[in-house]
């Protein structure tokens, strides 16, 4: 990704992070048993979507009742789905059902040198076949 295709990139990513923050702010005023999304949610979530490659699309990004933000990649074909949870704690929980081929899950750190970069080059395998 050259880098003016990188800044519309992250503007597109930080008006979504926007509008999922204002999506749980109201929810979270008319329902009082949803938790609250941390702001260190959104900074981390930022900071993962910063690490994708270029062809791994931007996710369908979402709140989550539990105080989380939300992604979640839907493959061509019923390959599967891929989805990311995040917190604000700086750990994320990932998981992918592969179709037929099996089950990936885990639970890592944003910064961990192993699991998060085989996730991503899961995901990122899946959207070019």
């Amino acid at each position: 990704m050259n880098e003016k295709d990188r800044v519309a990139f992250n503007r597109h990513v930080q008006r979504k992070l926007e509008e999922v923050r204002r999506e749980a702010e109201e929810a979270c005023s008319l329902d009082s048993e949803i938790d609250p999304v941390p702001d260190s949610a959104y900074d981390d979530a930022s900071s993962l979507l910063s690490m994708l490659s270029n062809n791994i699309p931007i996710p369908d990004i979402g709140w989550l009742t539990d105080g989380g933000i939300g992604f979640e990649w839907r493959f061509e074909e019923n390959k599967g789905i891929g989805t990311m949870s995040i917190y604000g704690d700086n750990h994320i929980i990932y998981g992918a059902s592969l179709g037929g081929t099996g089950r990936v899950k885990g639970t890592c750190t944003l910064s961990d040198p192993i699991l998060l970069p085989n996730f991503l080059k899961i995901l990122s395998e899946l959207f070019r076949e």
